[in-house]
């Protein structure tokens, strides 16, 4: 969410607003709550005018030590943000001159060169949509394969990013090595908004590339969730196809930890 109040401006410099301290800011501080209504749900969102921004290091110490409940209308205790005590919660947005890399421009679906390390940007990028998944739909799309890409990576897969093209299909394969033998996974990755379903005909295209390839399973992964008749599609296809959501993704990202094997993606 990018238009929303603000009475302070980041520029390069700014520092984090906790009492002397000195180090750059890395997050903006916003304050969220939600209204319930029956008739027109709203939503609050604005900036935290007494503490706009904060340091990784304060932001950290800021949530360790938070007290109350995170509900509509509740209330809760921070040391340094929503110092008035509104109602609602303090919510961080990673500052864009910051996290250029949670911002990717369009320069990176055209870089051709695809043998990628993302070991120290997703550790970072991980654990912080771990605590804050609601980044995962704001990722740019290639950034958003990226990161599934690591995650299979960290389960003990060789991974390859693929080239975009047009017809899609996969996006990303996977080779998992074993004494039995080997398997190849392709994955398809749709980063779409909450109320965007991914529907049948995506599952039977990838479904369709996955007998082309000779592949042991697809994986449809999104952002978004799945219409019901993507989901009956699967059911007697179990075996060769699997669907991952929005909350998978989440589940993912607290699980991640790094392998102790550094597979390589390329």
């Amino acid at each position: 969410m990018e238009n929303y109040s603000r009475q302070h401006k980041f520029e390069i410099g700014t520092k984090c607003s906790v009492g002397n301290c000195e180090n750059i800011a890395e997050f903006e501080v916003v304050l969220y709550d939600f209204y319930d209504f029956d008739d027109e749900p709203e939503t609050f969102y604005e900036q935290d005018y007494t503490c706009p921004f904060l340091c990784k290091k304060h932001l950290d110490i800021n949530e360790n030590n938070a007290e109350g409940e995170r509900k509509p209308r509740g209330i809760v205790y921070y040391p340094y943000t929503n110092k008035h005590n509104a109602q609602g919660y303090s919510k961080y947005n990673p500052i864009k001159e910051v996290y250029p890399q949670l911002f990717s421009s369009e320069e990176i679906e055209n870089n051709q060169q695809l043998q990628i390390q993302l070991n120290e940007i997703n550790e970072e990028l991980i654990s912080y949509l771990s605590k804050h998944p609601e980044y995962i739909r704001q990722l740019h799309h290639r950034k958003f394969e990226e990161l599934i890409a690591e995650i299979i990576r960290s389960k003990g897969f060789d991974v390859t990013l693929t080239l975009k093209t047009r017809d899609g299909g996969k996006d990303i394969i996977a080779l998992y090595k074993s004494p039995f033998g080997h398997q190849m996974f392709i994955v398809e990755c749709k980063k779409y908004n909450e109320e965007n379903k991914v529907g049948v005909e995506l599952v039977r295209g990838l479904y369709g590339v996955k007998i082309a390839e000779r592949a042991t399973k697809g994986i449809l992964v999104t952002s978004s969730t799945f219409t019901k008749d993507a989901r009956d599609f699967v059911k007697p296809l179990e075996f060769e196809l699997a669907l991952k959501d929005y909350r998978d993704i989440i589940q993912w990202c607290k699980d991640y930890k790094i392998s102790k094997y550094q597979k390589t993606i390329k």
